[in-house]
């Protein structure tokens, strides 16, 4: 479960940009013939609810339905008693609870007037379904025999790829407080239990809700440490080499590699093209070893990118602020990464947690 700090501060997200972010999505819903767009998140992945509300779900599981017109309406199988924390920390004004998603789903919808007609009331999107509970997304279906129940894609995580003014604030924010925790949770002489510890009590003290950290142990005396943090509704990461003996060169080359990568990162340039042009600083690994380089949309960090495999082939856009990372994997199956998150512009990269942002 998330144990951090939940903030609803308008002067760090205005209520006007909230409220744009649910009409623009109505519009999509709108556009796409949808009368109700539902969002499924649980503790693991809950952003796009997040995105639309504020709304954070320390634990258990939820679903936002969200009208073509109207509020948003929460629905879940907590007890009424924490609804005014819910409403307190959230835009939320209305809130469901119910034993079941599926009888929930019907009770607030109501009966449909089947597939195909031009009535309101007849479409349901389930919001990249691919990623419910399969068990869950049948349940709905069962529910609502009357309505065309179809899978919308990525309608909700797609408005968060590229934050807006106000997001970029407060990640620039949480850049330099991850980049000081992780530097410090990095410096040789540490335990991997250390190590972590350190991350969590820095990243919890400045007010992150969320904190995966992590060691590893890698060739030469090396200890590789990541650590992503989840501050407000937004995502950060950086990864770490440490303990590093006189006689491994391999971390000098990696670090080398990310500093030609985020150099050469700008808005149009795929993971394909920043390997190539870092290529020549991939050198002192030890034989048989590979490197690669990719990058990761902040938004999808809530897994530490483990659902983000993008083609070596796809653009970073414009505005986006990304995880760039440059991974090596050894011949006896370890690996080790340095990455930082940076904010991507169309003539360049501003890194948010490098050891430069702490200074």
């Amino acid at each position: 479960m998330k144990r951090g700090l939940v903030v609803l501060d308008p002067e760090e997200i205005p209520e006007t940009e909230r409220r744009d972010r649910v009409a623009a999505l109505q519009r999509a819903m709108s556009a796409d013939g949808l009368d109700v767009a539902l969002i499924y998140g649980d503790v693991s992945r809950s952003d796009d609810i997040a995105y639309l509300t504020n709304l954070c779900i320390y634990w258990n599981e939820g679903i936002l339905a969200v009208p073509a017109e109207g509020e948003p309406v929460f629905l879940t199988k907590l007890s009424p008693r924490v609804h005014p924390w819910m409403r307190l920390v959230s835009t939320v004004t209305e809130i469901h609870s119910g034993r079941n998603f599926g009888d929930l789903a019907a009770k607030f919808l109501g009966p449909g007037d089947g597939p195909g007609k031009d009535a309101p009331g007849t479409t349901v999107g389930l919001v990249d379904a691919g990623l419910w509970p399969a068990a869950l997304a049948e349940e709905i279906r069962r529910a609502l025999p009357g309505w065309d129940v179809r899978d919308t894609g990525d309608l909700g995580r797609s408005p968060r790829l590229v934050p807006s003014q106000h997001e970029r604030a407060l990640l620039r924010r949480a850049g330099g407080l991850l980049a000081r925790t992780t530097d410090d949770a990095a410096v040789d002489g540490m335990t991997g239990s250390e190590r972590i510890a350190a991350a969590e009590r820095g990243l919890r003290d400045a007010g992150f809700l969320d904190v995966l950290a992590r060691t590893h142990d890698a060739p030469g005396g090396v200890t590789w440490l990541e650590v992503t943090g989840q501050y407000r509704n937004l995502w950060l990461h950086a990864s770490r080499l440490a303990d590093a003996t006189a006689t491994a060169a391999w971390p000098a080359a990696l670090r080398r590699a990310l500093a030609t990568v985020t150099a050469a990162a700008r808005s149009g340039m795929t993971a394909q093209r920043l390997a190539e042009a870092a290529a020549a600083d991939i050198t002192g690994l030890p034989l048989g070893a590979a490197a690669g380089v990719r990058w990761v949309h902040q938004a999808d960090m809530a897994t530490n990118g483990e659902y983000a495999r993008y083609p070596a082939d796809l653009p970073i856009p414009e505005g986006a602020v990304v995880v760039l990372a440059v991974e090596a994997v050894f011949p006896d199956g370890r690996h080790a990464a340095v990455a930082d998150t940076v904010a991507v512009g169309a003539t360049g990269a501003e890194s948010l947690t490098s050891q430069e942002t702490t200074r």
